[in-house]
Parts: structure tokens; C-alpha cells; sequence
């Protein structure tokens, strides 16, 4: 019970500590929404020096680059993330765009749907990040084939690969309002929206550190008050 207690204890204290560091994205995000964005390079940049930070995007989309991330849900109804490289102007280097989801056919759910891809010069506003969240997977998945535009995860490597072309080492999550009509949903999770639910596993996980103690005691007082009796050999 002691164990117990001790274990629970640190798991409330990791979900705090969970809460906080929410906290702190959610900060970061709101001070890069509030900064001006960053153009994107034509030579190779450090991921990390542009994580979190507002970023913008001048160029062309490569439509035969875009691709498919499948089992994205969006208030509950499954569908697809839509990523694109746009080719920077004037360069031959590309960033990947996370431009949307889109639901997918309730009928043949490996059916893509028809995504309008705008053409010309455009530029984009967005949130630079490091890579993309993973859905689980039981096991490793065979490289997509060429044209192969449904994918399960992306990883950044396998798609320069099966693209070709020179990427920067991050992806842009497109603004919601950029002023392109596309069809797509880009209403984003902020980073901070499950600060009360690390709170309230913390709060689970004391109440249970707090009952385990209370027996751990009781168990020592039985103990002790069991060997403090006078002990009668004959009885």
C-alpha cells in the first residue's frame, strides 16, 4: 500500500506537470498569433529555431505532392488531413503544408475526395511545426508507392523520397482565414484546450494516493496496537 501510495502520488504530480507545460504552448502560440510572421527560407532551416513561431509562405502549390493522412477526426466524424508542398518563389526548395481536413465518403472510405488546389502565386500564413501527431500503428507500414496519396502517418524522410523534392524540415499548419477557398476545416486544437483534464486525472490520482495512505496507516496502527498486546502462551 505504501507503493501505492507513493506511485499515485507521482502520477498526479506528472499530470500537473503535464497541465503546465500545456500552459506554456498555449503561451508560445498566443505570442506567435501576436508576432509578425517569419518568411519562409529558400535554404535548409533548423526546425527548432522556428517551432511554434507564426510563419508565411510565397510560392506555388505542387498538387502532386499533396497527400492524405488518414484517421483524422474532426468533432467526431472521421476524415483526412491534406497536406501540399508549396514550392518557394524564386527557389527550388518546398515547404509542406497542413492545409485542412476534409470528411472522408461514409461509403468507401478509401474513396479521396476532390480538394481544390489553388494555382499561380499564393501565400500562406501559418504556425511552423516540427512534425506531425501519429496515429498509432501495430506495425510498421510499407513505403507508399509512387502516386500512393493515402498514407497512415507522414514521415518527413519516406515522403522526400516519394516526392523528390528538397523540403525544409518542418511543415506549416495553414491559418483558418487565409483568404483561400478551398473546402477545407482548419479549426486547430489549441495547445492549452486540455489544461483541466490533466487537472482532474491529477485530482483522481491524489484521492487514490490519499486513500492508499489512510490504509498504509491503519495497517501500522493494527500492527502496532497487535504487538503492544500482552501475549499468553497457554491461551
Amino acid at each position: 500500500m505504501l507503493v501505492v501510495t507513493l506511485v499515485t502520488a507521482s502520477l498526479g504530480q506528472w499530470q500537473l506537470r503535464r497541465a503546465q507545460e500545456k500552459i506554456g504552448l498555449q503561451a508560445k502560440a498566443d505570442l506567435a498569433a501576436r508576432s509578425e510572421p517569419l518568411d519562409a527560407s529558400p535554404l535548409p532551416t533548423v526546425p527548432d529555431a522556428l517551432e511554434g513561431r507564426a510563419v508565411r509562405v510565397r510560392g506555388q502549390f505542387v498538387p502532386a505532392g499533396t497527400i492524405y493522412i488518414d484517421n483524422r477526426t474532426h468533432r467526431g466524424v472521421a476524415g483526412f488531413h491534406v497536406l501540399t508542398p508549396v514550392r518557394i518563389m524564386e527557389s527550388s526548395m518546398h515547404v509542406l503544408v497542413l492545409r485542412g481536413w476534409v470528411p472522408r465518403d461514409v461509403r468507401d472510405r478509401n474513396r479521396l475526395p476532390d480538394v481544390k488546389t489553388p494555382s499561380g502565386n499564393i501565400e500562406i500564413v501559418g504556425m511552423a511545426q516540427g512534425a506531425l501527431a501519429r496515429s498509432l500503428e501495430l506495425k510498421a507500414a510499407p513505403a507508399p508507392r509512387p502516386g500512393e496519396r493515402l498514407w497512415q502517418n507522414l514521415d518527413p524522410d519516406v515522403y522526400r523520397t516519394w516526392s523528390g523534392l528538397t523540403l525544409q524540415p518542418y511543415l506549416v499548419r495553414q491559418a483558418p482565414g487565409a483568404g483561400i477557398d478551398d473546402g477545407l476545416i482548419r479549426e486547430w486544437r489549441a495547445a492549452g484546450t486540455d489544461v483541466d483534464k490533466h487537472r482532474a486525472y491529477a485530482l483522481q490520482w491524489f484521492v487514490m494516493s490519499a486513500a492508499a495512505l489512510a490504509v498504509t496507516l491503519y495497517l501500522i496502527y493494527l500492527v502496532r496496537r497487535d504487538f503492544s498486546q500482552p501475549h499468553h502462551p497457554d491461551a
